[in-house]
């Protein structure tokens, strides 16, 4: 046994024997210092990364792995996570004002009082999602996978789910097809496309996939 890999496994017996055990999920150092000093931290490993209550206004994580981060609080008002996945992630009291969540994962979330005023959640897997307590004024759901999500008492008179699959959905009514020509129909579906530098431009699949 090399001295390296020895102290490696004596600091691991050293994190159990005190009660704290490696993480399952564990997020980049240098890409949480990245996010924390520029806001923005493309394409970045943030999976179990506790940023509860951080203040990331127009922070860019778009295509970001923040599965199973805690962002119980966060202010996330007019952030980019485009591509981002956030499956199995808190977003308890999470502030989403203006945010682009395009094509992201959030399969399986509970929005309890989350403010998703203005979001664009559009293209995004909404799968088992529980909207029950969250605010959806002016949110986009167009053409998102919202199958079995939750939106009993939620306000929908604003949102717009064009094109979204609501299969087995509760708390939502489908009324008449909707007249495509029509000038009302608002927040059209966009194809969300990576930013320069991280490839040759291409949709986005919902959950965050290229």
């Amino acid at each position: 046994m090399t001295t390296k890999m020895s102290c490696r496994l004596s600091f691991v017996c050293v994190l159990i024997s005190i009660g704290i055990a490696p993480a399952a999920n564990a997020y980049s150092v240098a890409d949480l210092k990245t996010l924390m000093t520029t806001n923005k931290c493309v394409g970045c490993d943030l999976s179990g990364v506790d940023l509860s209550n951080k203040k990331l206004v127009n922070a860019d994580l778009q295509a970001a792995n923040l599965i199973g981060a805690n962002l119980t609080g966060t202010n996330f008002a007019n952030a980019n996570l485009g591509g981002a996945n956030l499956t199995g992630s808190s977003v308890t009291n999470t502030n989403f004002t203006g945010a682009t969540l395009q094509a992201a994962s959030l399969v399986n979330v509970n929005f309890v009082n989350t403010n998703l005023t203005g979001t664009d959640l559009s293209y995004g897997n909404l799968v088992s999602t529980n909207f029950s307590s969250a605010i959806l004024t002016r949110t986009d759901l167009s053409s998102a996978n919202l199958a079995l999500a939750n939106f009993t008492g939620v306000n929908l008179s604003t949102t717009s789910l064009i094109r979204a699959n609501l299969a087995g959905a509760i708390g939502v009514k489908v009324t008449s097809p909707v007249d495509e020509a029509s000038t009302t129909i608002i927040n059209r579906p966009r194809l969300y496309r990576l930013p320069f530098g991280l490839g040759r431009p291409k949709r986005l699949l919902p959950g965050g996939t290229r």
